[in-house]
Formats: structure tokens, sequence, C-alpha cells
């Protein structure tokens, strides 16, 4: 197999199927989606008629006993998520996995340790790690330009009414901590390249579990964290992270959505502002270009995609690792329990190997 044939099926036809990981798959030369299947049979037809896919199956089995498919998307419900991995993995699958891994440790380790066990890939979905503006911020960080993190601030919401019954309950892997927040949690560890050691977390219930929550954390650098995560309000995705040096913003939904501000400047300042006019002006005839493309937030889903094919190819490492998904989904059950509780709640650590590179 090389990169120029490589052949895809995706178990479950969601909106993000539909509206993200299609349309980026169909975009690529070296990726050709041959087969979908979900156990709706209206939902399945739609999308397979929409993109022209010939295989439909509403058994996901049948679908991984097809020998024509190299690599297998696993887009269901997140309490099904090990399951499907894991049969997909046994029928000599490469595996991409949508966030979060799934709904306990438990689970995690038992797929992470049949991975082990195969010489495949899986690759954990966690979009917004290939997000051109956040990578440009991680090096930026890495370099020590900010200076010492001290607080990071960050906000992610969104607003939809005509979602699966499962998104709204948590048993399912539903509400904002599992569908939306780890998402940032991830990031905390991405940019930061430090460990969650503590959360505290409020929670409000509505017609979702879990509808909106705010999130405070201290991370193993001492840096502190301050989070918004709301499934019902508008559409929002920033980060600002605050050196001792120099400030920065991620706004991830803005194709010039990277600024970056000296700590001792007044932020409405010209002299802040003119680094942030040339980096606009000089990176507009991409944007453009990418505009056609839905814009650098969906091109993350192009770049996730080109870069599991590529480690396919090449057999290189993939990221985010399991590791990485088995993480954020640690930081989300402890928000849990502390938004049930109402108590701060401490993150084991992990051993070395798992920790961000």
């Amino acid at each position: 197999m090389t990169d120029k044939n490589m052949t895809f099926g995706i178990v479950g036809c969601g909106r993000v199927t539909e509206t993200r990981h299609l349309p980026a798959l169909r975009s690529l030369e070296s990726a050709r989606v041959v087969a979908l299947a979900d156990i709706n049979v209206d939902r399945l037809n739609h999308v397979a008629d929409r993109f022209h896919i010939n295989h439909r199956y509403t058994d996901y089995r049948r679908l991984l006993s097809n020998r024509s498919i190299d690599n297998v998307a696993v887009c269901v419900p997140v309490k099904f998520h090990v399951e499907v991995a894991s049969a997909a993995l046994a029928a000599g699958k490469h595996v991409f996995l949508e966030k979060p891994l799934a709904l306990g440790l438990d689970e995690s380790d038992l797929l992470i340790g049949r991975a082990k066990e195969s010489s495949n890939k899986v690759m954990v979905g966690f979009n917004l790690r290939w997000h051109r503006l956040v990578r440009r911020a991680r090096e930026t960080i890495r370099q020590g330009t900010l200076g010492r993190i001290q607080m990071v601030r960050s906000i992610l919401t969104s607003y939809h009414e005509n979602v699966p019954e499962w998104r709204r309950h948590r048993t399912y892997g539903g509400g904002v901590i599992f569908e939306q927040a780890v998402h940032h949690f991830v990031l905390w560890r991405f940019l930061l390249q430090s460990e969650v050691e503590e959360v505290f977390a409020t929670s409000r219930s509505g017609k979702w579990d879990d509808e909106t929550s705010t999130v405070t954390a201290r991370m193993a650098n001492g840096a502190l964290v301050c989070s918004v995560f709301s499934e019902r309000t508008m559409a929002r995705n920033e980060l600002e992270i605050y050196g001792e040096r120099r400030c920065m913003r991620i706004d991830c939904y803005r194709f010039n959505g990277l600024e970056e501000t000296s700590s001792f400047e007044h932020p409405g300042g010209i002299h802040s502002r003119l680094p942030n006019i040339k980096d606009t002006l000089r990176e507009l005839p991409i944007a453009l270009l990418k505009l056609r493309h839905g814009g650098s937030f969906v091109d993350s889903y192009r770049a996730e995609w080109r870069h599991f094919i590529d480690a396919i190819g090449r057999n290189t490492p993939v990221e985010p690792t399991l590791a990485d998904g088995r993480s954020a989904l640690q930081v989300a059950l402890a928000v849990v329990e502390s938004a049930s509780s109402g108590h701060p709640v401490k993150i084991l650590p992990e051993p070395a190997k798992s920790r961000p590179a």
C-alpha cells in the first residue's frame, strides 16, 4: 500500500463526518472513501448519496470485513469507541478514532493494550492540535518568547439545536465536558508542554448534561488556567496565554487570529498593533485561498488527515496518540468529579512516556 491509493471506510455518519471528515478526505488525492456504516439507514443513505459512496452498511462489522478497505475512521458515539476501534484493529485496519477516547480509563487502557499488540496505526482526532495558528503559537512558546507562562484563559462555546439524543447525555459521551472541553484540555498540555495537576469545576445542566461548565486548573509548571465551555450560546474558540514578557491570543475561527503583545505595552497602542497588521497583510493571500475550503479551522481537519495518511505511508509515529487521548480523558473525568462534588480534584501523574513530546 502506498500513500497514493489509500482506501477508507467511516463508521458513523453524523454531522462531523458529513461536514468535516468527508470533505477533508475528498480534498486529498491520496485518500478515497469507499464505504460508510451507520445504524440509521436514512442518515447513511443521505451522506452516502451526497458523496457518491456505493458501499453502505448498517452493521459496522460488515464494513470491517471488506478487504478493499485499508483504514477506518471511528466516528460513533463515545460509548462505542473502544468496541469499534478494537474490532477495526483486529480486522487489520489502521484506525482514526474521534475524540474523546472512551468513557473511562479502564476502557482506554484496554484499547491501548490492544493497539500495542497491533502493528497498525491508531490516531486520536483532536483537530485543533493541527490548527496552523495553534502550532505556530506552540513553537513561539517553546522558544521562550513569552517568558515564563503565568496564566491561560480559554473559551470554547457553540450552539447546535438539532443534535442526536446521545450528545445530550454524559453517559453516552455527550455534554459539553466530553464533547467540547476535551479539545482545550489537550491544548493545555500541547501548548504549555506540561501536565494538569488539579482541576476545580462548576457545571450547569439544561437540555443537555453539563450544558455549560467553568474549569480552573493548575499545571505542573505552575501556570494557572481558567476556561469556559458551553453548548448553548454562540461560536467562540479562543485561548490567551500570558507570559512574564509577552502575551498571546489565538482565535481559531479567524485567519489572522494569532496576536502577540508585550506585557509592558498598552493593548490598544499603535506599537502593539503594528506587528499584527503586518502579519495579517502577509498572510492575506494564503487566507483567501483557504477560505475556498472553509478557512483555517476547517483546514485543521484536512491537516490531521494529511498527517495520518503520511504516517501510514512512511511508517512514522502519529499524533495525537492514544496516550494523549487518555490524558485528556483523565482531565475530563476529574472535571466531572469536581463539578459533582464541589471540590478540587487532583490528577494522578501519568508515566513519563505518556507526556507530551
